[in-house]
C-alpha cells in the first residue's frame, strides 16, 4: 500500500480549509483517508496551520510520501510556526465559575441561586392575568 500525506479540503465553497492527512495513494482526494495529521486555514494571516510532527515522523518512517505543499507545512511546524497540535483554531471565550474553597458544592450551589433570586425583578402580585379560552378543535367529520 503506497501511502501518502496530503491536504483533503473539507471546507465550504469559497472558503476552503484542509485537514493534513494520510492516505491510500488510490483513494480520492476527498475520499477515505487512514488518520489526520492537521489542518490547515488558507485564508487566515498568522497561525493558520496545526500538525503532529510526531505522527509525521511515523508515517515517514513506514514510507509515506508528502505532497509539495504538506511537505513545507510540516518545514515550518517543525521551526516552530504554526498552532500546536491539540490547541483551539480560534480563540474561545472562557467564562470561569467563582471558586468556593472548603464548602460543599450544594451549599455554594445553594448561595448562587441565592444571589439570583435577590437581584431579580418582583412583579406585584395585584396584576391581573386574563384567561382566554382555549378554540375548540373542529369535530371530524366522517365520510
Amino acid at each position: 500500500m503506497a501511502t501518502k500525506i496530503r491536504l483533503r479540503r473539507i471546507g465550504a465553497r469559497n472558503n476552503p480549509f484542509y485537514r493534513l492527512v494520510v492516505a491510500d495513494s488510490r483513494f480520492a482526494t476527498t475520499g477515505r483517508y487512514l488518520e489526520v495529521l492537521g489542518w490547515y486555514d488558507p485564508k487566515k494571516a498568522e497561525k493558520n496551520f496545526s500538525v503532529k510532527v510526531d505522527r509525521v515522523d511515523y508515517w515517514l518512517g513506514v514510507g509515506a510520501q508528502m505532497s509539495a505543499t504538506t511537505k513545507s507545512l510540516i518545514k515550518k511546524a517543525r521551526a516552530g510556526e504554526g498552532v500546536p497540535p491539540g490547541a483551539a483554531q480560534s480563540a474561545k471565550l472562557v467564562v470561569e465559575a467563582p471558586v468556593v474553597e472548603d464548602v460543599p458544592v450544594e451549599v455554594a450551589a445553594e448561595e448562587a441561586v441565592a444571589e439570583v433570586v435577590e437581584t431579580a425583578v418582583e412583579v406585584p402580585a395585584e396584576v391581573a392575568v386574563e384567561e382566554v379560552p382555549a378554540e375548540e378543535a373542529p369535530e371530524k367529520q366522517e365520510s
